[in-house]
């Protein structure tokens, strides 16, 4: 069975293969052809076809629905997890927590993923059942040595839609731990961090109630568990985590969809549940009106996700909410980000809006930039140079792509970078001492002297490049640039002098220390580590 949504295809530093990749993607035709017409339809594309992995890559985001920057972020993924058979929250680090790994296995099974198309999802799994502490609760935090409420219901949902039959005891002692440890309220049941809490929380109680909805809906403890979530709504209708405190964004959202789960379900009636999310609706719009105190990744994807929840996603301060995000890939497509707090958030919002926009005859056309692949390549695809990224990125043609190619292929940058340090070494070298020396040379037996030995030095030198590049035209052509520089400094900085010695002097020496060190700095490798975006 194919990936359901294919990444990692660009392994070859490729001249332009970024902008080859957006015009596939913008190529709305390419998504619907067959597999066999691909490669005939890349060279009328002005596409070599050695990119048929791309466009197969574009193909299977088109066709899972899954909109590019949600697939770059599984990429992005793929690359960084695990760690050392470890899931951390940063590319190579000790694991600090399960946060990744279950936000992980959310995506890929939100993406369309299953355990035959993405073999993470079960390491995933079995690395957070390792996990699993003798209570059958999951911790959050790996050093804390307490299995969370929260954690243990959020791996509970997950684990249950993987059908992977050697899971059971482990979930079953997840649903025990949870099941046993509800706290008993005066307006319900909820439940605190862990069981050494006693401070009862609405995130804890709200991924409880979701737990066991999917794993036996038919629970008492559900009923209880939402009077409670409705009894501590704040006035103001949103949700704080714990009740008397100022409401949050991702603590209303996490009710709410708890709240939407226990109506389907006719676990709580409707006119109740209606009326919570009225206000629900009422108190994140104002939020969402003053978007200056949303600054927070994470807390701008959990607004996303809310509106979602709340079928907000035609208010237009949320696409500009949305917008903002991917105003910001550069930071959370990225190896050094927090995968589990911006780049796993993210792509989860990106994704659950997306479902909700596709699913809606209304609004399948709204945010139409979602599946517009960004200018630039994200930061953790390093094959290519970002300066010849942004030349790529000028124009949305194919005629201008292969014109790139033919200027990227004479590596003209890397030239001119080498003549620009060549001229700036001569600059230094050739001082106000080394002019007054040769100023007063004179066609004597010194000033004889002094041209043999540059003279000498310059054949010497174009017999080393000779000898590299194995052919003489090859050689002077190189060197055909750094004479024409010397001259170009020689006739700024000192022209009023005979030819013959001090004249040819001058620019015997400058043509002699520019092409040195443009042709080591070229043949090095130094501005292709330079130009690079690592």
């Amino acid at each position: 069975m194919p990936p359901v949504v294919a990444t990692g295809l660009i392994s070859v530093p490729v001249p332009g293969a970024w902008r080859r990749l957006t015009l596939i993607a913008n190529t709305n035709s390419l998504a619907e052809l067959a597999e066999e017409q691909v490669v005939g339809r890349l060279e009328e594309l002005g596409i070599p076809r050695h990119h048929y992995g791309l466009a197969r890559a574009v193909q299977s985001w088109k066709r899972a629905l899954v909109p590019p920057d949600v697939a770059l972020a599984l990429w992005l993924l793929r690359e960084c997890l695990p760690t050392a058979d470890a899931w951390s929250r940063r590319f190579g680090m000790r694991a600090e927590d399960t946060g990744a790994a279950i936000r992980y296995i959310q995506l890929s099974l939100a993406a369309g993923e299953s355990g035959d198309t993405d073999p993470l999802l079960l390491d995933a799994a079995k690395w957070l059942v390792s996990t699993q502490l003798a209570d059958g609760s999951i911790p959050a935090n790996l050093g804390f040595g307490f299995g969370e409420a929260g954690t243990t219901a959020r791996v509970l949902r997950l684990l249950n839609r993987l059908d992977e039959p050697s899971l059971d005891p482990a979930l079953q002692g997840m649903y025990r731990y949870l099941t046993e440890h509800a706290l008993r309220l005066p307006n319900g049941v909820g439940w605190a961090y862990s069981r050494v809490e006693q401070t009862v929380v609405t995130g804890a109680t709200s991924h409880v109630v979701l737990a066991l909805l999917e794993n036996r809906s038919s629970d008492p403890l559900i009923v209880e568990a939402v009077r409670f979530l409705l009894a501590v709504q704040d006035r103001s209708g949103g949700w704080a985590e714990v009740p008397g405190f100022s409401p949050t964004i991702h603590n209303t959202f996490n009710v709410v969809r708890a709240i939407k789960a226990a109506k389907r379900n006719s676990l709580v009636e409707a006119a109740v549940a209606d009326d919570a999310l009225a206000a629900a609706v009422k108190w994140f719009s104002g939020r969402m009106r003053n978007q200056r105190r949303i600054r927070d990744i994470a807390e701008t994807a959990f607004a996303l996700r809310l509106a979602a929840e709340l079928d907000l996603l035609h208010v237009k301060q949320v696409e500009i909410a949305a917008l903002r995000l991917l105003q910001q890939r550069r930071h959370w497509l990225n190896q050094s980000a927090d995968l589990y707090a911006e780049t796993e958030i993210v792509a989860l919002a990106l994704l659950e809006c997306s479902r909700v926009l596709d699913g809606s005859d209304q609004l399948c056309a709204s945010w139409s930039w979602r599946w517009a692949l960004p200018e630039l390549p994200p930061p953790f695809l390093s094959n290519g140079k970002y300066l010849h990224d942004l030349l790529y990125s000028v124009m949305r043609a194919r005629w201008w792509v292969r014109a790139v190619d033919r200027f990227v292929s004479t590596s003209l940058v890397e030239r001119f970078l080498g003549l620009l340090l060549g001229t700036i070494a001569a600059l230094g070298i050739v001082d106000d001492y080394v002019t007054s020396v040769f100023v007063g040379l004179q066609p004597d037996a010194r000033g004889i002297v002094t041209i043999s030995v540059i003279t000498l030095l310059l054949l010497t030198w174009i017999t080393v490049k000779i000898s590299w590049s194995s052919s003489v035209l090859r050689a002077l052509r190189n060197s055909a640039g750094p004479l024409g520089v010397a001259g170009l400094l020689t006739w700024i900085f000192y022209a009023p002098a005979p030819f013959f010695p001090p004249l040819l002097a001058f620019i015997g020496l400058r043509w002699l220390i520019i092409d040195i060190v443009a042709f080591t700095t070229n043949s090095s490798g130094l501005f292709d580590r330079m130009l690079s975006r690592q």
